[in-house]
């Protein structure tokens, strides 16, 4: 694992994108990462459509989207925005 990129504690749900959005820090500068409701479910359970739900699930799979984020953010797959997409 790269220590140089961190993973602050600051997830959000949004709704009406459908995705949880936490952020990334590699070497000081701030890389905003996304991640789908659909992606989530794929790899895990939902209890219900809740907010809180959708955040535990997200914490249920943190290190691994953690790790597919810090993959892509070596390999500067970024979007158009400069963030990083796991869908």
């Amino acid at each position: 694992m790269n220590q140089s990129i961190q993973f602050p504690d600051q997830q959000q749900w949004h709704q009406a994108k459908g995705m949880v959005v936490f952020p990334a820090l590699n070497g000081g500068q701030l890389i905003q990462c996304h991640v789908s409701l659909n992606f989530l479910t794929q790899h895990g359970e939902l209890a219900d459509s809740s907010a809180a739900s959708v955040l535990a699930l997200f914490e249920q799979l943190r290190f691994d989207l953690e790790e597919l984020a810090e993959e892509k953010i070596a390999n500067e797959d970024f979007d158009t925005n400069g963030d990083i997409n796991l869908t």
